[in-house]
């Protein structure tokens, strides 16, 4: 499908209006992603070349179903810092950003928005950016993620099953996001430098690695836990998880688009 189809940026104001009043309507994505370091085998860009790659392909898939904003480049990443070449913005020019963005396309009239994740950090900023939307404007406005390893909900038997590293394997510049490169970016991966770096802890109730969940959220200096900004076993990454990554990916997330549409706006109760 044409990218004028599904590029928001690229339809002219008569278009963007007849997207506006076509039935149902398009739902709007937002993504959001960072420039950090994805140690010594991956390029900075790699959370925004996943968040481009999977996004484009679903804009091509939705056949009009979808509309992808340009990606917000930067985010919320003062932590990464220790390694160079890191952009950082801070919490509430984060979500003042975002949250403008999304309402400026509310206020067109698009009714269903989904700010889309492509950092870990950026979790709880796109949340509030999205509640801030919703309150601002009354459309439908959520946030959601298509980085697994991000938030692994969308293909989380598919990234269980496919994965070789085993426990600690996945978090960050690991094995699913440097097998996403492999599919998505192969010249700019760089397995050779590919290390294993399982320094994340693992306590009663706390745990990093997929798939068990913890009972509290922390951060830490990411230089005070990952050698290289390696989080994962990137060694064990193949282009075939990879690929099959991508395709559950692109593939859930047109139809979580479309089941999304359908989330009715009701009318609110004044109760004083």
């Amino acid at each position: 499908m044409s990218e004028a189809i599904w590029r928001y940026d690229r339809l002219s104001w008569l278009e963007m209006k007849a997207a506006i009043d076509r039935r149902p309507q398009p739902v709007v994505a937002v993504p959001i992603g960072a420039v950090e370091d994805h140690g010594p085998h991956l390029p900075i860009s790699t959370d925004n070349d996943i968040l481009d790659a999977v996004l484009a392909e679903c804009g091509r898939r939705a056949e009009g179903d979808l509309l992808v904003l340009p990606t917000i480049p930067f985010g919320l990443d003062e932590h990464h810092l220790d390694c160079p070449g890191t952009i950082a913005i801070d919490i509430q020019t984060c979500i003042a950003y975002l949250s403008q963005t999304a309402i400026s396309v509310a206020r067109h009239g698009f009714t269903h928005l989904l700010i889309v994740n492509g950092h870990g950090s950026n979790a709880s900023i796109c949340d509030l950016a999205a509640r801030q939307v919703v309150l601002a404007t009354g459309v439908i406005c959520a946030a959601t993620t298509i980085n697994a390893a991000v938030s692994p909900a969308l293909v989380n038997d598919a990234l269980e099953a496919g994965r070789k590293g085993g426990y600690g394997s996945i978090g960050h510049a690991c094995e699913y996001e440097t097998a996403m490169m492999l599919k998505i970016l192969p010249e700019r991966v760089q397995m050779d430098k590919a290390p294993r770096d399982i320094g994340q802890l693992k306590l009663k109730y706390f745990n990093w690695d997929h798939p068990e969940p913890s009972a509290y959220s922390w951060q830490d200096w990411w230089s005070r836990f990952s050698k290289e900004g390696v989080v994962g076993d990137a060694s064990a990454a193949t282009v075939e998880y990879g690929e099959k990554m991508f395709e559950v990916t692109v593939e859930r997330f047109v139809e979580l688009v479309r089941e999304f549409r359908t989330i009715p706006i009701r009318d609110r109760v004044d109760h004083h």
